[in-house]
This record gives structure tokens, C-alpha cells and sequence, in this order.
């Protein structure tokens, strides 16, 4: 049982450290910047004109989408392993973000002049109706273990159509068309935040107010309509919220792997599987952990950027494995 005290200091704790990691991603980077100067900036005075371009023009639009980015993809992780009912589950299960890369990768070996961003969002959706069209069964019912086959064999269609667009494309491009399928929030600008955030604030409060549904997802089909739940209609808006919220987010910064994978388990493993704590706790470990990463990214080898999805990987794969290994004695 998790007393009401739990949850405040979680988010307290949470908040700081984001807070923390948002200052220090505008003190640091190629060119870091004192305390003098960090508050000249964000004050926008004119003998730190320097500072306040860095800021505002440059780190704060993109430590902002970065908190947005894993916020974005940590939710949708709750929900693809509720939707499915599996822990291995990730926002990237329905195909989403496959299509959505061939379609983005298609415009630039193409040529076409249309936004990155939307051609992305195109993709995502084409591919989610196609997944949600061929996984729906009889009386309109949509299975999990349907759900699942249909997304990992339209991930393995549009990875493979993606591939076949990089090798028709022209070798200048191929460097930005690698740096985006791995993830990077290089160019950031303000414009950028508004899609994301505007889905968050809107989506996550009624994730909230409905979480008792998605409790009840979990115990059962069986058990969830003796309590009164629609499968159909619960199923489809948690695929609907995912497909918001991984769209965006692929759209805004490429391809993020290992975040919507590994953040449930841990807030699942310290807050518990109540979907009421479990979503803000999810949003908020995620926007801490990707502006982490997104911090390293830029600094590490400065003035060089790494691909989001290289630490990412590096970082959460021995911890991931560990909690694999934990559940599987806890259940031996």
C-alpha cells in the first residue's frame, strides 16, 4: 500500500532534479557559461547579449522538448504494456515509429518539400490504422497477441522500406538521415515544443481521471467486463493516446529507443501498477532521464553530438537486463 506521503515526495524529488538538470543544460555545452552570465541570459540583459542568445535561441527550446520527448515516450511505455498486458512492450510496438521514419526518410531521399515533422506524423498514422485494421477481429475486437504480431511485422515492413529509401538516396543525406532515425534534438526551435506540449497537457490529465480503466484492463478480460469495461472502446483509446504521443515525439526528436521500455518498470517497481501514481510518476522520470541523456549527448565529446539512442542504450540495457533477471527469480 503506498501512502499518500510516497507519491509528494516522489514528485518532489523529481521536480528538483529536473529543475537541476534544465539549469545545468543551459550552463553547459561547447561553450559553457557561468553563474553571471547563466542569470544575465535568462534575464535577457544587454552585456550578456551572448549568453542570452545561447539560452533562448539554442539550449532552453531544446532541454525543454527533451523534458517533453520523455515525458512523451515514458507514458506511452505504461500504456503499450497496458494495452497488451506484456512488460515488454514499448510505445514503438504498433509500428509507429517505423512508419513514421519511412515516411520521413522517403521526403528527404525524395526530395519533397514538406516539413520532416509532418511527414513523420503521416507515417505514424498510416501505419496505426494499418496495424489497428488488420489486427481487428471479429466483432470489431481487438486481441493483444493480434495487436502485437501486426506491429512487430509492420516494424520489420517499414525497417525494411526505410533501408531501401537510404540506399536510393543521396550519400549527402545519408548522414542526416542516420542522425535522425537515432534520435537527436540538434536545431531545436520554439515553434517545435508547441505539438508536444500542447498533447501532454491535455492528454495526460485524462489519461489520469481514467485510470481506474486502465487498472481494470489489467486484471483480465473476464474480470474487466464483469466490472463493466468496454475492451473495444478502452483498447482503442489507449492506442489512440500512444499514437499521439509516440507520433509527436518521433516527429520532434527521431527515434528514441529503450525509454518507453525501461521507465515503467522502474516506477512500477517504486510506485507500484496504480495507473493514477504510475502515469505523472512515469512522465516525470522520463522528461529527467531524456534531458540527462540529451546533457551527455552534448557534452561528452563537444563539439561533437551523439545520436540520443547510443546512451540511451548504453545506459539502460545493463539495467534493464538486471530487472529481467530480478522477475524471473522472484517467480522461480
Amino acid at each position: 500500500m503506498i501512502g499518500p506521503d510516497k507519491p509528494l515526495a516522489t514528485y518532489g524529488v523529481g521536480l528538483i532534479a529536473l529543475l537541476c538538470l534544465l539549469l545545468a543544460s543551459l550552463s553547459w555545452g561547447a561553450l559553457s557559461l557561468d553563474m553571471t552570465q547563466l542569470l544575465g541570459g535568462l534575464q535577457r540583459q544587454p552585456e550578456q547579449a551572448l549568453a542570452q542568445a545561447i539560452i533562448w535561441e539554442m539550449r532552453l527550446p531544446r532541454a525543454l522538448l527533451a523534458a517533453l520527448v520523455g515525458a512523451a515516450l515514458a507514458v506511452a511505455g505504461v500504456l503499450s504494456q497496458t494495452l497488451v498486458r506484456n512488460p515488454l512492450a514499448d510505445p514503438y510496438l504498433l509500428g509507429i515509429a517505423n512508419g513514421a521514419s519511412f515516411f520521413a526518410v522517403a521526403g528527404l531521399t525524395l526530395g519533397l518539400a514538406v516539413p520532416q515533422p509532418l511527414l513523420a506524423l503521416l507515417g505514424a498514422g498510416v501505419t496505426f490504422a494499418l496495424v489497428m485494421m488488420t489486427a481487428q477481429q471479429k466483432g470489431l475486437r481487438l486481441a493483444p497477441f493480434a495487436l502485437i504480431l501486426c506491429g512487430v511485422t509492420i516494424s520489420a515492413l517499414g525497417s525494411s522500406l526505410t533501408t531501401l529509401m537510404m540506399l536510393m538516396g543521396d550519400e549527402r543525406a545519408l548522414s542526416q538521415i542516420l542522425h535522425w532515425l537515432m534520435g537527436s534534438l540538434a536545431g531545436t526551435e520554439w515553434p517545435e515544443l508547441m505539438p508536444l506540449a500542447i498533447a501532454l497537457a491535455v492528454v495526460l490529465p485524462l489519461l489520469i481521471r481514467h485510470s481506474h480503466e486502465w487498472d481494470r484492463l489489467l486484471l483480465g478480460e473476464d474480470k474487466a467486463q464483469s466490472l463493466g469495461l468496454s475492451l473495444v472502446t478502452t483498447r482503442r483509446l489507449l492506442a489512440l493516446a500512444i499514437l499521439v504521443l509516440t507520433a509527436l515525439a518521433v516527429a520532434s526528436a527521431g527515434v528514441v529507443g529503450f525509454l518507453g521500455l525501461l521507465v515503467p518498470h522502474l516506477c512500477r517497481m517504486w510506485m507500484g501498477a496504480g495507473h493514477r501514481i504510475l502515469l505523472p510518476t512515469a512522465a516525470l522520470t522520463g522528461a529527467v532521464l531524456c534531458v540527462a541523456v540529451d546533457l551527455l549527448c552534448r557534452t561528452v565529446l563537444a563539439p561533437t553530438e551523439i545520436p540520443l539512442s547510443i546512451p540511451l542504450a548504453i545506459l539502460t540495457a545493463p539495467m534493464l537486463l538486471s530487472l529481467i533477471r530480478r522477475q524471473a527469480n522472484a517467480v522461480n
